[in-house]
């Protein structure tokens, strides 16, 4: 009990800063505008520098804040066009409630039907694309509880990186992708990632890096297919300097905690 007392204050405490430093006060949560005609499902609603932030009622503020939070830091970084580009199109987050599973989201709801995976077990996010300018996350994520599977690191932030490469920056750089599998083939090549989500392909290698970046990401003393040693801006530095000279167009190199998740820590299986 104390160690969940403790996360949720430090959660509340770093929140409560993020939101003084980029509007001085915390938003109210309101329904969705209705020119968005969003699903009835939705009943809240917040706006972090143009993406739209919906939930259910069923996701408590706390959340709602949380992913504020970290989404008025992730997009206050990013160059004006590519952020334009993101609000241009109507770029959303979903939050999904504890006890909400991916296919109880409207627009995810047909993957109930795909009899090889079951993606309620399988995701709790899912990144946007200019098709469906939907990221998802998950409430027990957000606010770092310790019955969430993914604890160890900020599955939000992993699946907007996603949002960010494929809707804003391809609609700003349409040659990026050449770049990024550039320097992806040059860090195979050379023996890095083996054995990690980041080798899948460049979505990912680009959305591990960005969780790297911002210090979110899980570690482990050996590759585990998932992660291995490498989870901050500075190991990321030392390990894929092309990757992190790419990411670092994007971003600046900030010393800001952008959600309740931290460095310190350690996957567990």
């Amino acid at each position: 009990m104390k160690y969940v007392m403790c996360i949720v204050f430090c959660c509340l405490l770093c929140l409560g800063k993020a939101q003084q430093r980029v509007t001085g006060q915390k938003p109210g949560i309101t329904a969705p505008p209705l020119e968005l005609k969003l699903n009835p499902f939705y009943k809240k609603y917040l706006n972090a520098n143009g993406i739209h932030i919906i939930a259910s009622w069923r996701v408590p503020d706390s959340a709602m804040y949380a992913a504020h939070r970290t989404l008025t830091a992730l997009t206050g970084y990013l160059p004006a066009g590519v952020l334009k580009a993101m609000t241009d199109i109507g770029t959303r987050v979903g939050v999904m409630a504890h006890y909400e599973g991916t296919t109880d989201i409207p627009e995810h709801a047909h993957l109930a039907r795909d009899t090889s995976l079951n993606w309620d077990l399988r995701a709790r996010g899912l990144g946007g694309t200019k098709w469906l300018p939907l990221t998802t996350c998950a409430e027990e994520n957000i606010l770092g509880y310790q019955i969430d599977k993914y604890h160890a690191e900020d599955i939000l932030v992993h699946e907007f990186a996603h949002s960010i490469h494929l809707i804003g920056i391809l609609t700003v750089y349409p040659d990026f992708n050449e770049r990024l599998k550039k320097a992806y083939d040059a860090a195979l090549a050379a023996g890095k990632w083996k054995d990690t989500y980041a080798a899948t392909n460049i979505e990912e290698y680009w959305a591990e890096g960005v969780q790297d970046w911002f210090n979110v990401n899980a570690e482990v003393p050996k590759p585990d297919g998932k992660h291995n040693q490498v989870n901050t801006r500075k190991e990321l530095k030392a390990y894929d300097r092309g990757l992190y000279d790419i990411l670092s167009e994007f971003f600046p190199a900030t010393n800001e905690q952008i959600s309740c998740h931290k460095y310190i820590n350690k996957y567990r299986k």
